[in-house]
């Protein structure tokens, strides 16, 4: 397997996860994290390492592992397994 790459994104949470009518925050720091593989879905698994400018970012609790999707939402896997959508990203 490949070395994984370090990447950066942008991450833009949802206002309600389970409505998307109602938008997103902008969140003005891009996250940077590790490609680290695939999973069977077919979504990039990604290892959270920082946020670009702190500074600018949005309080949120990020997630230590993550995925993304080739439609650029990020989702996070429940306990029970299943995937849950909880942002999008401005380049898939």
């Amino acid at each position: 397997m490949a070395k994984p790459r370090k990447k950066s994104t942008g991450f833009f949470p949802w206002i309600d996860p389970n409505d998307h009518e109602k938008g997103f925050k902008l969140n003005f720091s891009e996250v940077i994290y590790l490609e680290v593989g695939r999973t069977i879905e077919g979504y990039k698994q990604a290892e959270f390492i920082e946020l670009k400018n702190p500074e600018l970012a949005l309080a949120f609790d990020y997630p230590k592992t993550f995925y993304i999707s080739a439609e650029g939402l990020i989702l996070v896997k429940t306990a029970q397994g299943k995937f849950e959508v909880i942002a999008k990203t401005d380049n898939a």
